[in-house]
């Protein structure tokens, strides 16, 4: 008999422990660097069906932040997260953006509680927010932007304390 025939459990433990951590290993983590009241270059837009506006800001970098989890909802007031896969030069990694909010009720009668869009992670910095474009949007409440991977397993996510109203005339 082999010196580690008698041990036929121990090896089936250590075997699913090193393929656990070979997996860990190959599934990439995303990270939140930076989160709180943003701004940023809008570029444009595209359909986005499973948000309230029934689009989604495109924006380009840099995006300025100004650190914080308590945001004034008031109509051009923006915030969100700054992510990326660390230790990575070369990986894109598809992901959903969700957005956890408060109910949102849209002029067209549907009843929101969360928004969401496709979008990949990669080394370098992205940005993933909102902006209050309609009054139908400024809702308090807890809103937590939340980062999966496409089959729903959460990578990342930073909650945000919403409060509306009081906003300055402009």
């Amino acid at each position: 008999m082999g010196r580690f025939a008698r041990y036929p459990a121990f090896l089936a433990i250590v075997m699913v422990w090193s393929a656990g951590l070979a997996a860990e290993r190959q599934t990439p983590t995303v990270e939140i660097v930076d989160w709180g009241l943003t701004r940023a270059k809008e570029v444009g837009t595209e359909v986005s069906p499973d948000t309230p506006t029934g689009l989604n800001r495109l924006v380009e970098g840099p995006v300025d932040v100004t650190r914080s989890t308590t945001i004034r909802a008031c109509i051009g007031t923006s915030f969100g997260v700054l992510y990326r896969v660390p230790n990575s030069e070369d990986i894109v990694l598809p992901i959903v953006v969700v957005v956890l909010h408060p109910m949102i009720r849209t002029p067209d009668g549907r009843s929101m509680g969360k928004s969401s869009w496709q979008d990949n992670a990669t080394s370098l910095r992205r940005y993933a927010g909102w902006v209050f474009e309609r009054d139908f949007e400024l809702v308090s409440g807890s809103w937590t932007i939340l980062l999966r991977d496409p089959s729903g397993r959460e990578l990342a996510s930073k909650q945000f304390d919403v409060t509306a109203g009081s906003c300055p005339i402009s």
